[in-house]
């Protein structure tokens, strides 16, 4: 045999080798969510947060990797600073870890009022104002923040504090069916990836069997709109907010906004608008509106737009927000505000008409 096939050979069986050591990694690509990624190696899990870090979560054997964060799973205290977060967790059935939350001004998921009220969970503080003493006391496994809405110095204050955090904004994905993918990130701190990936199936086949049913109906013109001390702020036409609509089966008047996030617009620019739509939803951020007459304190010449004309206004419900793991009970009541004619039977939960 000459040399050169000896050393052909030789860099086949070392190349082999080298693939036969390799452990198996499975990386779980998200169907909808792009802020998150999950991947599986032997002995554990690396999943990376909204913030680009590297969260190894383990169970036996803590490996030998680089990593931003090692957490061993499942998790038994943690704490949420958001209450959407605190959704996701009831998603998966894993509330009994909580051992504190963010205060917020009422609690609509059901059991958190209750265990605040006995003691077994706390409140600590605001998201961009963390009462850090409480949360250190509590020795919490991990905390869940939504870092970009908490801010940068939240952030900081956790690294030197030396504060286990993990970063999960999922209120800036865009696609309704991406917010709720984000319960498989959470389950996996559980250990609970398979109850989260039924979970995830059901939404997503209830939401699209929505979407099928209004799919060949004549769109409807929709106006998103959060009016509040004499601001008006409209969702961008790429937002999560957008999205809904069209899976709804409506046509968002302001989808020509490019943006994913909330800009701000004059009341002139509402009013022709909203004179051109047949459905107005007013966001609920923390004022609950009772009326049509509560928006057009804010905006008179709202009283002349055909929504408000033809009776047609609605408002969202102030427990929408702790709800975002049922975003198909979103998006029904959507269908069902655009075309009630299709759900005839079906009674609002998510919305009310004002």
């Amino acid at each position: 045999m000459k040399v050169r096939e000896i050393v052909a050979v030789v860099l086949v069986v070392v190349i082999l080798a080298g693939c036969l050591g390799q452990h198996e990694v499975k990386i779980s690509k998200m169907k909808y969510a792009k802020l998150f990624s999950i991947e599986k190696h032997d002995g554990y899990v690396v999943v990376t947060d909204s913030e680009g870090r590297k969260i190894v979560l383990w169970k036996d054997k803590k490996p030998d990797v680089k990593a931003d964060l090692f957490v061993k799973i499942p998790v038994k205290r943690v704490v949420a600073l958001s209450t959407i977060d605190v959704a996701y967790l009831k998603a998966v059935n894993c509330t009994d870890a909580i051992v504190g939350v963010v205060s917020a001004k009422k609690w609509y998921l059901e059991g958190i009022e209750e265990k605040i009220a006995n003691g077994k969970i706390v409140e600590v503080g605001k998201a961009r104002s963390p009462d850090y003493e409480k949360i250190l006391a509590l020795k919490p496994d991990v905390v869940f923040v939504d870092a970009k809405f908490s801010g940068s110095d939240v952030i900081k204050k956790f690294k030197s504090l030396g504060i286990p955090y993990v970063a999960c904004d999922s209120w800036l994905e865009r696609h309704p069916l991406g917010r709720v993918e984000w319960i498989k990130f959470f389950a996996a701190f559980f250990d609970r990836e398979k109850e989260a990936e039924k979970y995830f199936n059901s939404v997503e086949s209830e939401i699209l069997k929505i979407q099928n049913t209004v799919g060949k109906e004549k769109k409807v013109k929709v106006v998103y709109a959060l009016v509040l001390k004499g601001r008006v702020t409209i969702p961008g036409g790429q937002s999560y907010h957008s999205k809904l609509v069209e899976i709804a089966g409506g046509d968002y008047i302001f989808k020509d906004l490019n943006s994913t996030k909330y800009v701000q617009v004059n009341a002139e620019e509402l009013n022709a608008r909203t004179a051109e739509a047949d459905v107005y939803i007013a966001i609920y951020m923390g004022k609950p509106i009772k009326s049509k007459n509560d928006l057009i304190e804010e905006v008179p010449g709202l009283a002349e737009t055909r929504p408000f004309k033809e009776d047609r206004v609605y408002a969202m419900q102030p427990w929408v927000w702790q709800r975002i793991h049922r975003i198909d009970e979103i998006v029904e009541d959507l269908a069902a505000i655009l075309h009630p004619e299709l759900f005839p039977q079906h009674k609002l939960t998510m919305f009310k008409k004002v």
